[in-house]
């Protein structure tokens, strides 16, 4: 029978998030979160910090370099800048590509060193961009927020949707519809408003003659 080696133990803190990544071939991995949100990560003598707004990753900074960071509407790292030249990253529809950078990816998700998978959720599913699917089932699946299929991705539109928990989509557009919607609703409520202001101004000034 064909033995299997271990590459990689991988263990979690007691809110279930990645706490360490234990490679055998290289020095232990210790990840630190600020409101569920990856900000630091130690390696042997090399220590790399992410300064995010949100969801979204704006810089990384290392102990030899600082990457300031270019992402699109769903937070995916397409330029890279340091003190050379930009450094353009392109991903298929499903989130894969080339080389394996030390930096967020796809949606703004940081994938594993070793596999290439994106750990969602910090480390509570693997998603594989290549097979475009989950390795393993949603706990959600196939009643709850899951879906049916307890190994899609996004319900096949990965372009629109993105999963940052692992357990349930986030419509993309829905959401900028949302906020187009509020943004007109604010203009019209100001321009009203302002012509308000206005005739009660007049009405004043009328009101004094």
């Amino acid at each position: 029978m064909r033995q299997q080696a271990t590459l990689c133990r991988y263990r979690y803190d007691a809110l279930d998030r990645l706490a360490t990544r234990t490679p055998m071939a290289g020095a232990i991995a210790r990840s630190f979160y600020q409101s569920e949100a990856l900000v630091s990560e130690i390696q042997g003598a090399e220590h790399l910090r992410f300064l995010r707004h949100g969801r979204q990753v704006l810089a990384t900074q290392a102990a030899l370099a600082t990457l300031l960071i270019g992402s699109d509407r769903q937070h995916s790292v397409l330029h890279t800048v340091s003190a050379n030249l930009p450094d353009p990253i392109a991903y298929t529809p499903y989130g894969h590509r080339q080389a394996l950078h030390q930096l967020p990816g796809f949606n703004g998700e940081r994938p594993d060193p070793l596999t290439g998978h994106y750990l969602l959720g910090n480390g509570y599913r693997a998603y594989n961009p290549v097979l475009m699917r989950f390795n393993s089932p949603d706990s959600l699946s196939p009643f709850g927020k899951g879906g049916i299929n307890a190994y899609g991705y996004c319900a096949g539109d990965p372009v629109n949707r993105s999963d940052p928990t692992g357990h349930g989509l986030v419509d993309d557009v829905q959401t900028s519809i949302y906020l187009g919607a509020a943004l007109f609703t604010g203009v019209i409520g100001l321009l009203m408003a302002r012509s308000s202001i206005k005739a009660v101004l007049k009405g004043v000034k009328l009101g004094r003659r």
